[in-house]
């Protein structure tokens, strides 16, 4: 084996050993490509969208873990980007003061809230979840002060990674359901 051919197994071996660290297949170190949405059709490889999903989803497997259930504004910084951009009910915000604000307000409206994972799935610098919601409305909420009933609803997001922090999320939260339950609006 010549020298050169002996530095490119070792650096072959070393990747396919770094990409297998995050549950890379043998399929994927192959170097097999596909298109990958918003990037203009340009094929990416498996390996690396494989790589980049699999540490997001580890960081969002701790954020709802740690930084869910306690707000804590030094996981904050761990977690959210400051510049984090949120698109909740048709509307936009900006800031993590801003996110760990809403999360505090969603906390005081239901001090025992609890988000219950479902499903998680990710792909390359996207993470998608499935929540149930659970709690007892107890402080204002939508405009409605607290009414002592139990909640549950649904709700998913989409959040976007940069660099190891979330710096996007886009959040459907079943509104109709928990104003249902609290008695804002008739039941259907």
């Amino acid at each position: 084996m010549r020298r050169h051919t002996k530095a490119a197994v070792v650096i072959t071996t070393l990747g396919v050993l770094s990409l297998s660290a995050y549950g890379t297949s043998a399929a994927d170190t192959a170097g097999t490509t596909r298109g990958h949405a918003g990037s203009a059709g340009a094929a990416k490889s498996v390996s690396w969208n494989h790589g980049t999903a699999q540490v997001n989803k580890r960081i969002m497997e701790r954020f709802t873990s740690q930084f869910l259930p306690t707000n804590d504004p030094a996981l904050a910084k761990k977690f959210i980007s400051p510049d984090i951009v949120m698109h909740f009910a048709g509307t936009t915000q900006q800031g993590r003061d801003t996110y760990v604000g809403i999360v505090a307000a969603n906390q005081k409206a239901f001090p025992d809230l609890k988000w219950t994972v479902e499903d998680m799935r990710a792909e390359g610098d996207t993470v998608a979840i499935r929540y149930t919601m659970t709690g007892t409305h107890e402080g204002p909420f939508a405009g409605y002060e607290g009414t002592g009933k139990k909640v549950h609803a649904e709700s998913m997001a989409f959040y976007r990674l940069s660099h190891g922090k979330i710096v996007e999320e886009r959040a459907q939260l079943d509104m109709l359901t928990i104003l249902q339950q609290i008695g804002a609006i008739p039941a259907a």
